[in-house]
């Protein structure tokens, strides 16, 4: 196996990680010294320490030619890409779309392997035993995604947000998703500590910015598809080797829009996270909490202060200069900070 993982230190930082009643996690990396692995930085990743279990499973998992995945960091437009890519495969089909949940039209690889015993699920096996063309969402590192990823090569759609909204918009979803009951000031140490799951969240962007010449993956941003969301409709369409007529582009625009995907009762997943609520006893702590939350460029203004601003910001550029990372990847890290937008 290439896969393994690592204790992480039990310090203070660390009780301010636990979550949902999880108390241990580990760090998990690969020691995969492929070509394609050659282009990643060599980082562990925070997961609870139940993956373990799965590990292997999702190492050696059997991967399809006609998948199609979409990839993220959590909160970086997980759910709009996803409605966006299936839409394009399936035809612009709104009835079908709207007659079925998002998460079984395409469903969440590795959820299962990261809930408690009382709340989990077999969502490997959901994936494996749907039918070709499969649309899978993960929230994996590459060098944790499954190994034939990248010799199979299917479709793969990444997206990038800058930090501070994923870093808002995380917390959000830590407190009414995840029993998370800390301020966003406990939240954004352990962000900068790599303590959130699926962190470090500089690592996970890059190690995809450099494959995003492969022929099989698309770097996208949530600030493009939210300035100019027909052109990237277009090139995604492109990308999945689908065509659509300028009228279909903008209809899909239309309907991918925040109001209209907000009030989408597949998409804003409202009974399933009502179930898992229920399942593990978990309360929201903001009354106003949905899934589909904002939608915005630069909403972390309304939950951080400009010391909070400033302090994640110099975090972030020391991540990024000793990374040595290139311009463009500065400006999808770290928006502009112009208080009047």
């Amino acid at each position: 196996m290439s896969t393994f993982s690592e204790a992480v230190p039990r310090d203070e930082i660390y009780e301010k990680a636990k979550y949902m009643g999880l108390e241990d996690f580990n760090r998990f990396g690969s020691t995969a010294d492929t070509s394609i692995a050659k282009k990643w930085t060599k980082r562990t990743y925070f997961l609870p320490a139940l993956y373990e279990r799965f590990r292997e499973e999702v190492e050696n998992f059997e991967v399809r030619p006609d998948d199609v995945w979409v990839v993220t960091f959590p909160k970086c437009g997980t759910t709009w890409t996803q409605e966006m890519v299936w839409q394009i495969c399936n035809d612009l089909d709104y009835a079908k779309g709207r007659s079925t949940y998002l998460n079984a039209r395409f469903p969440f690889f590795e959820l299962g392997c990261l809930v408690p015993d009382e709340a989990s699920f077999d969502s490997l096996k959901i994936v494996a035993d749907m039918p070709s063309p499969r649309f899978i969402k993960s929230h994996l590192p590459a060098p944790l995604l499954p190994k034939q990823i990248w010799t199979v090569k299917p479709k793969i759609i990444y997206v990038a947000r800058n930090a501070k909204d994923v870093l808002v918009s995380f917390h959000h979803h830590y407190r009414n998703l995840q029993d998370y009951h800390r301020n966003i000031n406990d939240f954004a140490e352990i962000f900068m500590k790599d303590l959130v799951i699926y962190a470090p969240f500089d690592t996970h962007v890059i190690d995809f910015w450099h494959m995003r010449h492969e022929e099989n993956i698309l770097f996208l941003t949530f600030e493009d598809m939210k300035r100019n969301h027909p052109v990237v409709i277009e090139k995604t369409a492109k990308f999945l080797g689908k065509s659509l007529t300028e009228e279909q582009t903008i209809e899909l625009a239309d309907h991918l829009t925040f109001d209209k995907m907000s009030k989408n009762e597949s998409v804003d997943l409202l009974l399933e996270i009502k179930d898992m609520r229920e399942s593990m006893n978990i309360r929201k702590l903001d009354e106003d909490f949905a899934f589909v939350r904002k939608g915005k460029v630069g909403s972390f203004r309304d939950d951080m202060t400009p010391e909070m601003i400033q302090q994640f910001n110099e975090w972030l550029q020391k991540r990024l200069t000793d990374l040595k990372v290139g311009p463009e990847l500065w400006k999808i890290f770290l928006l502009q900070d112009k208080s009047k937008k």
